[in-house]
């Protein structure tokens, strides 16, 4: 959509703006606009809804509001056009006012409002599944080696992906925003934090979500912050009994989260010519490469192969 057809659209809407502006596009294919009224600004989200809808994002809305946690307020709905009208929370995100000082703050603070979700009972949500977690990393397989790289993929990445589904089935299922990183948190005047995009909420091992705060795609893991920020979900959270469990939580989800990511920004460029997030990709492996175990024998084919060709790969794309 460009800003004229938003116009239009949301004069349809009932909320008639003389500008729009685009805030982000997310790789589900929601589009998130801001439209300034006369008095004040709400945010647009379209969704073409050949593809999808909102409801699972407005039930799951009202249920996290019920327990206190932070969320935009959803202000008005209009499904035959894919349009959601929602409270705005202004620009600063956490990817957006992160920095030395108030790193650990944040962390912290993100840690307590995941703890709030997963202590939320009852929640009817759907249950991630060992085939739905597998099929999930497979994309790293045939859509980001095969296809992107034209890399004939190693037997070691089977081998780490059945290693992968096995440790996060045995990890503890809890609600899992299944994208909980900075670009999805928002901080307010009051510095407070709200968390947005939770559409895909599910039930999901504990470890994908701490593994989107503490080893997000736009910073180079760091094994004694990671410590430390797990020392402290310790203290808030009864699921987990070590750091040292803790981190193996971190390592497989770390694992599920990048394998399954770079196969879908790969599959969007290729199919879409969506490369806005293109540029993301080397972290995100190197990340990757981080947390496979050294014993794991796919270590070399990921430094030697996989990671120059990506290289080489963005630099024509």
């Amino acid at each position: 959509m460009n800003e004229a057809e938003i116009l239009q659209l949301s004069a349809r809407c009932g909320y008639p703006s003389k500008q729009a502006l685009i805030l982000k596009n997310e790789a589900s294919g929601r589009e998130y606009w801001r439209l300034f009224l006369e008095k004040g600004s709400v945010v647009l989200c379209y969704l073409d809804p050949n593809t999808g809808n909102h409801s699972r994002f407005i039930s799951t809305a009202k249920i996290l509001h019920q327990f206190d946690i932070n969320v935009p307020q959803v202000l008005d709905s209009f499904p035959e056009w894919g349009v959601t009208i929602q409270e705005d929370l202004g620009d600063s995100s956490l990817l957006d006012v992160w920095n030395e000082e108030n790193a650990e703050e944040l962390t912290f603070q993100s840690l307590d409002l995941l703890a709030d979700i997963h202590s939320i009972p009852d929640m009817q949500i759907p249950t991630l599944q060992p085939q739905d977690l597998t099929a999930q990393m497979e994309l790293f397989k045939n859509i980001f080696c095969n296809d992107f790289l034209d890399v004939e993929v190693h037997s070691s990445i089977s081998a780490l992906i059945d290693l992968a589904s096995k440790e996060l089935i045995a990890q503890p299922f809890v609600n899992c925003h299944f994208d909980f990183e900075r670009r999805n948190l928002m901080l307010s005047k009051e510095n407070k934090i709200s968390v947005i995009d939770f559409q895909d909420l599910c039930k999901g091992p504990i470890g994908i979500d701490l593994a989107g705060i503490l080893l997000d795609h736009y910073l180079a893991a760091n094994h004694g912050s990671i410590n430390k920020a797990l020392t402290y979900f310790q203290k808030q959270s009864d699921l987990v009994e070590s750091v040292d469990d803790a981190f193996e939580f971190v390592r497989w989800g770390g694992i599920q989260r990048n394998l399954r990511i770079l196969g879908v920004l790969s599959r969007l460029y290729l199919e879409e010519g969506r490369d806005f997030r293109l540029k993301d990709m080397p972290m995100i492996l190197k990340n990757l490469i981080f947390l496979i175990p050294d014993n794991s024998g796919c270590n070399e084919f990921m430094q030697d192969k996989v990671l120059p060709k990506l290289t080489h790969r963005l630099s024509s794309a």
